[in-house]
């Protein structure tokens, strides 16, 4: 450091008082290496920490979490049954995995008003923090949005597809609902069947029982989402929305 700042910079007689060091002549002032040194390093982690959150901010904006669930966390579920925490602590396990790299998938299925979405948006924004390309989306959605492709320049069934498949987790919300049009639900098939083959996992959610599920899924698909792994949630308390409001949203 100093045979550097010999050659470029001419010492002077003053010293800095925190380093100790004689200050050398850069331009019209008079600066300490030492001091130099720390200004830049504080600058480039300003400058780090100011590009990772917009990248944050990015990520959390691709998201797409519903408004209503922006502030959905593992903290404010409320868990007033065996079932709830249940379903809480199989949600937090999903989500260290995921950030420790484990790839496996999830599927929570019940009634409604039981939680279901709060926990995937959850552990959507847990993983969001961590710096992982997460996608929220409901199974109509989806579905329209790929069949739309071709409405859009430069885009195709193919592509779209692409798009739903590069995420590191998607969260398929609302599956069997009102993607019931044979034609949509081969669609969103075509998504889940892409996200094997690339060795993504997928977040499944819906109000179908897990019968109802696995014959709606169809046996090849059902295989595929057990290969890595797969952690099956069960919501059957009450609907939160009606009557007390206990539970999650």
């Amino acid at each position: 450091m100093n045979a550097m700042i010999s050659m470029k910079f001419q010492q002077v007689q003053a010293y800095c008082a925190e380093h100790k060091i004689q200050k050398v002549q850069a331009g019209p002032n008079q600066i300490c290496p030492e001091c130099a040194k720390n200004l830049v390093n504080k600058n480039n982690q300003e400058h780090q920490e100011s590009v990772n959150k917009m990248v944050r901010e990015l990520h959390f904006a691709g998201a797409m979490i519903p408004d209503r669930h922006k502030n959905s966390g593992f903290r404010n579920y409320n868990t007033n049954f065996a079932g709830q925490s249940n379903a809480l602590n199989n949600c937090v396990e999903f989500s260290r995995v995921m950030i420790a790299g484990q790839k496996r998938n999830f599927i929570m299925s019940g009634k409604t008003g039981t939680g279901k979405t709060h926990l995937s948006c959850a552990v959507a924004r847990t993983l969001l923090n961590k710096g992982i390309y997460v996608r929220y989306i409901t199974s109509e959605d989806m579905a329209n949005d790929i069949a739309n492709a071709w409405k859009r320049a430069d885009d195709s069934e193919a592509a779209a597809i692409y798009r739903f498949t590069e995420y590191d987790l998607l969260i398929l919300d609302e599956y069997g609902l009102h993607d019931r049009h044979e034609n949509r639900l081969q669609l969103v098939h075509k998504v889940l069947y892409s996200r094997y083959d690339a060795g993504k996992p997928t977040m499944l959610i819906s109000n179908l029982t897990l019968a109802e599920l696995q014959k709606d899924l169809g046996d090849r698909l059902w295989s595929r989402f057990q290969h890595d792994g797969l952690t099956l949630v069960e919501c059957n308390w009450a609907d939160a929305r009606i009557g007390s409001g206990v539970g999650g949203v």
